[in-house]
């Protein structure tokens, strides 16, 4: 087994480092919010501000899981780990997504009971209300599309999801909003809609994560075998190619194959081309962390 540690991996890492420097900024940021709509959602006894203050909690939750499983995700293959512990980022992003699950029970169960108590309670809207929920709509608004414009710039899923995450905070605080509008128009019970329109909103997004990492935990193919065929044949000297298998992340795989060479070639000359085949694959970029090139020659097997 063969790592690549060329510049492209290097800089790979580099960027993991930035995207775990991103979620510490995030943090700090779902931290602020969330202590505003915690705070004023239980003093004027608004449930579907709570229900958003705890969706922030768990931004903020998802941030530190964030952050711990880059910090894994960063540590160089060891004994224990031959490839790695890139794995842990996918793991981290189910991880987020649990604590959306979570985050839906809590809402969900203060809402059933609040729909059968008998004890009706009117949430107070005022001002500072409207004022709490505006300005953490913004706060949200930023960091996701922060998050997303450096998930794309540095290539982490790990960020996608945290960013899908926080989205879907934007549409449960343009869901709070909306009913503190209701409350003030005496339709007390929009405060419970809300409250259950965003168990959906959160439950949603935490399975769109779930699919979405689920291939790399279960070693999903991440290359078309057809398209890595035609690569390997293009090099000369190469008559055939089989058995070829991926598996990792789009930019952290592990690919391994079948070679078929002229059969009269020395051990020199076929590990030759072994290691052009190599390179020809690289070009696909850095996101190939390493290559197992099984030399076979060309001559079809005898019956047994």
């Amino acid at each position: 087994m063969h790592w690549l540690m060329n510049d492209a991996y290097l800089e790979r890492m580099n960027d993991l480092r930035k995207a775990r420097g991103v979620f510490v900024v995030t943090l700090l940021l779902n931290l602020l919010v969330t202590g505003g709509k915690l705070t004023w959602g239980f003093m004027t006894g608004t449930l579907s501000m709570v229900a958003d203050g705890f969706h922030s909690l768990l931004d903020a939750s998802a941030n530190v899981v964030g952050i711990v499983g880059l910090n894994i995700s960063l540590k160089p293959p060891d004994s224990d780990h031959p490839y790695g512990h890139r794995k842990f980022e996918a793991l981290a992003s189910i991880v987020i997504s649990g604590f959306m699950f979570l985050a839906s029970f809590q809402v969900l169960q203060e809402a059933v009971h609040r729909i059968f108590s008998r004890d009706a309670h009117v949430p107070s809207v005022t001002a500072v209300s409207y004022f709490i929920m505006v300005g953490t709509l913004l706060v949200n608004l930023f960091i996701a599309r922060y998050e997303k414009k450096k998930s794309q710039e540095l290539a982490s899923s790990l960020l996608a999801a945290d960013s899908k995450h926080t989205m879907s905070d934007v549409y449960s605080s343009l869901t709070v909003i909306a009913s503190l509008v209701g409350i003030q128009m005496h339709l007390d019970f929009l405060d419970v809609v809300a409250s259950l329109v965003i168990v959906v909103v959160i439950f949603r997004a935490g399975f769109s994560i779930i699919l979405a990492q689920l291939g790399t935990l279960v070693d999903e193919a991440v290359l078309d075998p057809v398209n890595v065929e035609k690569m390997v044949l293009s090099v000369p000297g190469v008559t055939g190619c089989h058995k070829i298998r991926s598996r990792g992340m789009d930019d952290h795989i592990f690919l391994d194959l079948h070679v078929q060479v002229p059969r009269h070639l020395s051990i020199e000359e076929a590990h030759e081309i072994s290691f052009q085949v190599e390179e020809r694959l690289r070009s696909i970029g850095g996101g190939i962390v390493d290559v197992l090139v099984h030399i076979e020659d060309d001559a079809p097997s005898l019956p047994s």
